[in-house]
């Protein structure tokens, strides 16, 4: 039986807490709704910890949970039962027991508990109805604050920011911290309730008639007085995502099957991880994931903003170009791995960064934010056709050269290396980042400095991307210069990265130039940067498709035959979606679409493991024939914002779509799986035009496209990638054909 005509294992991480989020919100629960006991569950703000406890008693007794429904990533619903049967009677359930509990009948009162969180607020409501007589009883929350940081609840390290005082207020409580430095509050309302210090709860007594609801509210407000958000900056922010989301484009399907549910629910996700903090114009800029990364990484959210270009045509990179721009590095400063030109690595506004304990709060650590940030400039104005966002960013792009060619080319010889300056920062800076992430291929570390093979490919387009900027300008000269660095870059490329014996790419060179020969999937990444010689392509991406590096679920981040090959680790093994998906998008632009198919359908099999298509920052490299699911790495985040958007960039690689928004032009050159033989997608936008698509697979396995309606100048027309192999001038006469005779 074929995988996809069969159920997928349930697979779950993370299965001892719930969590919603809101822009620099988060809220962490235990499964049966309450925090407090779990050592990462509370409310939190900017990543830190406004409320610790957080527990609705009735009577003193907690409600039974029935069911949760997490309604959207903002909304969770909880249904529950008071009081429940505590023995068994003739159903085997207690199911039909008149008896009574406390004065109270057994499963008299249901409860609905209903939290939503906002930028900077909580509010639960609390709907309780009797079922089967009037009654009196006692409702509180149990409610407590420490203001510990994301990383020491994760890590149970005790709360050193100072003492918390609770200040009793009419209806509520507020939570001070002793910290000048981080003048924390939090302050939690509930109609009709009176602060009880020794139970540290607010209490409240309600009668209840039978058949009537009543309902109690509770609000919690975390005040940070360095940035403050009120209900209004709030409703604004909300707002901006609610715009966002109408602009998105709809997918449909006959049967509406899961790649269409989970690429809604991405996209879904995608808005509600919008940091929603800095200027407005870069509200939407996402975080990295949750729980754990709610916050600022250049890389994840650059990442992201291109991958999920084409269903926004590019909104949310415009917001990230604006912040990158922003923090760009404009000074020489070793504590923050700093240098003029330099785009972030990360920009956290917990505790510690905020008090100055680490530099993290602006952090440039990271070879590949700043090529990705020219990279997003390139597709933004693909996507839109407007020169403006050019003229916009284009000193900080031009200052982004200037760090390559001073600071990113340490010693001369033409390629990028990093070698980290402050004492808290990370060994390695290049897209594998963990600390044992460079190993050779007899499994032994390396010190850098080192020049990864993908951050010369980076560079390689965005040298290609900027040349291609200036001729926009006029700036005809310097597009020339440019253009001949990227391809002098390429030849060199070849040359000192190849290693024929293998028929692959070195993952690097090391501090003495001599190849760092560890197979990894860092070499499949070099694919959609252009920068692998035609000649090498076809060895590489058989390659990277053997057993060792593929597992049946993605590419292995290193080859399981090295000797430091662990499944489960960050960078040694492991597969992670969005690389794969980067990589997916090299096939298609070089032609292999067997092997793109390949790839398209695995990630897909993967996603339907995990709850909504989920799927965990990074899984496990085990392969499909050693288990029913390859795991997860240890504390790994569900959604990661830039694994969500790997459903944006399947959808672009499956319709071959290439948006050339300043021609007036959208490229398409369909490729359905058997598993998706027909899709629509309505209102997608390029430039200025609205055009709605459908394509279908026919019987022989061919893929083929219809123009529906489209409103604005744009011409949709069929052709390969321009670097396909797989086509030749007949081929490419045959789309063009193709395209005339459908309009």
């Amino acid at each position: 039986m074929h995988p996809l005509d069969q159920p997928a294992p349930a697979a779950q991480i993370r299965a001892d807490v719930r969590y919603l989020w809101c822009g620099p919100a988060l809220l962490v629960l235990e499964p049966d709704g309450t925090a407090g006991s779990h050592p990462l569950t509370g409310f939190y703000f900017r990543q830190a910890r406004f409320l610790r406890t957080l527990r609705l008693l009735v009577n003193g007794t907690r409600p039974h949970v029935c069911s949760i429904a997490e309604c959207s990533p903002r909304e969770l619903e909880i249904a529950c039962i008071f009081p429940e049967v505590d023995r068994g009677g003739g159903g085997g359930s207690g199911s039909g027991r008149l008896a009574a509990k406390d004065g109270i009948t057994y499963r008299n009162i249901d409860i609905v508990l209903r939290f939503c969180i906002h930028p900077a607020s909580l509010d639960v409501t609390v709907t309780l109805t009797s079922r089967w007589q009037d009654i009196d009883l006692e409702v509180a929350w149990e409610v407590s604050a420490d203001f510990a940081s994301i990383d020491d609840a994760l890590f149970m390290q005790p709360a050193t920011l100072g003492s918390v005082e609770a200040v009793p207020r009419q209806d509520g409580v507020r939570f001070e911290l002793a910290n000048s430095m981080l003048p924390f509050e939090t302050v939690v309302q509930c109609a009709g309730s009176v602060w009880d210090a020794a139970s540290q709860s607010l209490r409240r007594r309600i009668r209840m008639r039978q058949h009537h609801a009543e309902i109690v509210e509770l609000h919690v407000r975390a005040r940070d007085p360095e940035d403050p958000i009120d209900e209004a900056g709030e409703r604004c922010r909300e707002a901006r995502v609610e715009s966002w989301y109408a602009g998105l484009p709809r997918l449909n399907a006959p049967g509406d099957p899961e790649f269409v549910q989970f690429t809604r629910r991405a996209m879904s996700d995608i808005g509600s991880l919008s940091l929603l903090e800095g200027p407005e114009e870069e509200w939407l800029t996402p975080a990295a994931g949750v729980p754990i990364y709610l916050s600022l990484w250049g890389r994840d959210a650059l990442t992201t903003g291109w991958q999920a270009g084409l269903l926004d045509r590019g909104d949310l990179l415009h917001d990230v170009l604006a912040c990158m721009a922003r923090l760009q590095g404009t000074t020489v400063d070793p504590e923050r791995d700093e240098e003029p030109g330099r785009i972030l690595d990360q920009a956290k506004r917990d505790p510690d960064a905020r008090i100055g304990r680490t530099p993290f709060g602006r952090y440039y650590a990271d070879v590949a934010s700043p090529f990705m940030f020219i990279l997003g400039l390139g597709y933004a104005y693909a996507l839109s056709g407007d020169r403006a966002i050019i003229a916009r960013h284009w000193q900080a792009a031009m200052r982004v050269l200037e760090w390559a060619n001073t600071y990113g080319d340490r010693d001369g010889d033409g390629y990028i290396e990093y070698l980290t300056a402050s004492p808290q920062g990370p060994t390695h800076q290049a897209w594998k980042d963990s600390e044992n992430a460079v190993v050779r291929e007899d499994g032994s570390p390396v010190a850098p400095p080192i020049a990864c093979c993908e951050i010369q490919g980076y560079w390689h387009v965005a040298l290609q991307f900027m040349a291609a900027m200036s001729f926009v300008i006029g700036e005809r000269r310097q597009a020339r210069a440019l253009w001949r660095q990227a391809a002098d870059l390429r030849e060199r490329f070849n040359r000192d990265f190849w290693m024929e014996e293998e028929g692959c790419i070195a993952f690097g060179l090391d501090a003495d130039k001599q190849p760092i020969r560890a197979i990894t999937s860092n070499a499949g990444q070099c694919l959609p940067t252009g920068i692998v010689s035609r000649e090498n392509v076809p060895r590489l991406v058989q390659r990277i498709f053997e057993g060792d590096l593929f597992s049946g679920w993605g590419i292995r981040t290193l080859s399981s035959n090295n000797p430091a090959y662990n499944p489960l680790d960050y960078h040694l093994g492991s597969v992670w979606p969005v690389e794969n998906a980067t990589i997916l998008f090299g096939l298609r632009r070089y032609g292999y679409n067997d092997h793109a198919l390949t790839l398209a359908t695995a990630l897909y099999e993967l996603a339907r493991l995990w709850p909504g298509g989920r799927v965990p920052e990074c899984v496990g490299g085990y392969g499909r024939t050693e288990r029913a699911h390859p795991g997860a790495y240890p504390r790994a985040n569900a959604p990661q914002t830039w694994n969500q958007s790997t459903w944006a960039i399947l959808v672009q690689c499956l319709l071959g779509a290439v948006p050339c928004a300043p021609l007036r032009l959208l490229l398409v050159d369909p490729l359905l799986p058997p598993w998706l033989p027909e899709l629509t997608i309505r209102d997608l936008r390029v430039g200025d035009a609205v055009v709605s698509l459908r394509f279908e697979r026919d019987a022989k396995g061919e893929s083929h496209f219809e123009v529906i309606e489209k409103r604005g100048s744009l011409r949709v027309v069929r052709q390969p990638w321009i670097e396909s192999d797989s086509v030749d001038l007949l081929d490419r006469l045959a789309a063009l054909k193709e395209t005339l005779f459908r309009r």
